[in-house]
C-alpha cells in the first residue's frame, strides 16, 4: 500500500498533467493542501518533494510552489545528430549551424587546461582513469535564445597533442581542431556517439540555466576517430562530452535497416507472442 504522501503526490501529478494546474501556475498553499487531504505539513512537504524531484514543480522564494513547463507538455528541439560543414568548418546537425561559442564568466570562449580524465572517458581514450590530459571546455549556444545552450568538454588524446601542440592552445585557427588533424593526417576523420542521461552537478545546472533538481542532463559522448591505414588500426583523436537540458532537447537520428532486414524481407514463420525468447531480440 502506498504511503499517504505518495497518494497525494499521485493526485497532484494527475491534476498537473491534466492541465488543471497549468504551467507557471501556483499550487495551493501548503496549509490548504494539508487541509484538503487532512494531513500534516510534513506529509505535504514529502509529497511536494516527490514532484520536485520529478521536475513537475519548483519552489520560488517567497512565492510558493509553481508548476514547471515539463518535457511531456512542451515541444522539444530535436537535435539531428549528423556531421555537417560550412565556411566555418564542421558542426553537428542543421539545428545548430547558427550556434556560436558563448563567453564563460571568466571571459574566455575556449578554456584550455590539463585535468584528470573521468573514468568513462578514460575508457574510450584507452588510458587509466585520472590521467592528466588536455581538455578544451566551451559553452556553445544560440546567440539569440539564452536558454538554448550546451556544455562541451573536448578531451584530447596525448598522442595527437604531441603531433599537433596547437591543440593545447585557445586558438586552433580557421576550421578548428578537426581541420588541423585532417590536414596533418591527409585523410578524413570519422565519428560515433553514445547518448545517455544523468542528473546535473550544481555547476552544470547553473551554466545551462536549468533547475538544480528535477531535470536530467541529456549527455552525448562523441568519439573522434582517425581511420587506420594499411595495418595501422584506427586511433581515437578526442572524446567530446556534450551536455544539454533534457527539458529543452531531444536527440534524433535515422534508423537504418540492418543486413538481416534488407528488403525484400523473408515471410515471417513464427508468432511473435508465442515464439520462444531469442537472445538479442528487441521489441518491434
Amino acid at each position: 500500500m502506498a504511503a499517504r504522501y505518495e497518494e497525494i503526490a499521485h493526485d497532484l501529478r494527475e491534476r498537473i498533467v491534466s492541465g488543471e494546474y497549468p504551467p507557471d501556475s501556483a499550487l495551493p498553499l501548503m496549509r490548504d493542501i494539508g487541509a484538503a487531504y487532512g494531513v500534516s505539513d510534513i506529509t505535504v512537504r514529502k509529497a511536494l518533494a516527490v514532484l520536485t524531484r520529478e521536475g513537475l514543480v519548483e519552489s520560488r522564494r517567497r512565492s510558493g510552489m509553481f508548476v514547471r513547463s515539463h518535457p511531456d507538455r512542451v515541444r522539444l528541439t530535436v537535435r539531428q545528430r549528423q556531421i555537417e560543414r560550412d565556411e566555418l568548418g564542421y558542426y553537428s546537425g542543421p539545428e545548430v549551424q547558427h550556434w556560436r561559442a558563448l563567453p564563460h564568466p571568466s571571459g574566455e570562449q575556449t578554456r584550455v587546461g590539463s585535468a584528470p580524465v573521468p573514468a568513462d572517458v578514460a575508457d574510450l581514450l584507452n588510458v587509466a582513469p585520472g590521467v592528466e590530459l588536455t581538455v578544451r571546455r566551451r559553452i556553445v549556444g544560440d546567440p539569440d535564445r539564452e536558454e538554448q545552450r550546451q556544455l562541451a568538454d573536448s578531451w584530447v588524446s596525448g598522442w595527437i597533442k604531441e603531433e599537433l601542440p596547437v591543440l593545447a592552445t585557445g586558438d586552433t585557427g580557421f576550421g578548428g581542431m578537426y581541420d588541423r588533424v585532417e590536414e596533418w593526417a591527409g585523410r578524413a576523420l570519422e565519428w560515433r556517439e553514445e547518448v545517455s542521461a544523468r542528473m546535473p552537478s550544481p555547476e552544470e545546472a547553473d551554466a545551462l540555466l536549468m533547475p538544480r533538481t528535477g531535470v536530467p542532463l541529456l549527455r552525448t559522448v562523441r568519439v573522434t576517430l582517425l581511420p587506420g591505414r594499411g595495418r595501422q588500426p584506427a586511433r581515437v583523436v578526442e572524446v567530446q562530452d556534450i551536455r544539454m537540458s533534457s527539458a529543452l532537447f531531444a536527440v534524433g537520428y535515422p534508423l537504418p535497416r540492418g543486413r538481416s532486414a534488407k528488403w525484400p524481407v523473408s515471410p515471417a514463420t513464427s508468432d511473435y507472442y508465442t515464439a520462444p525468447s531469442t537472445a538479442g531480440k528487441e521489441d518491434e
